[in-house]
């Protein structure tokens, strides 16, 4: 049985995807810090996803994936892949927090780093594919 090996594009993508997504975590992160210490960290981790969107979105269309698609139904498959990973990681971050007690603040770098890994596949072949 062959495995997995990725072309030099799909590992240049995934090389920008790491940076682009390590640079939108520091800020996502930080923020949360800050605003967890205001509200509740569900409703500051709800917050920070919301800012960082349009970040994350156009950044990796232009900037990574250099995707000429239509921008719309990007933009929609972008969006509906957004509301699917607030779900998943507010509810492992609850499910961290709460029942495993394991701090928000380290939970919420947990889970981050979970959705990264679904989401490079996710945003390769169907968001950006042109």
């Amino acid at each position: 049985m062959r495995g997995f090996k990725p072309d030099k594009e799909t590992i240049r993508n995934f090389i920008k995807y790491i940076i682009i997504g390590g640079s939108a975590f520091v800020i996502e992160y930080a923020l949360f810090l800050l605003l967890k210490m205001f509200m509740h960290y569900l409703v500051a981790n709800i917050i920070i996803y919301t800012i960082m969107f349009w970040a994350v979105f156009l950044a990796n269309k232009f900037l990574n994936f250099k995707s000429e698609g239509h921008f719309v139904r990007q933009l929609s498959r972008y969006t509906i892949l957004y509301f699917i990973n607030l779900v998943i990681t507010n509810l492992l971050l609850y499910c961290l927090s709460e029942y495993l007690m394991v701090d928000a603040s380290i939970g919420k770098f947990f889970v981050s780093a979970v959705a990264c890994l679904w989401n490079f596949a996710l945003y390769k072949f169907i968001i950006y594919r042109d």
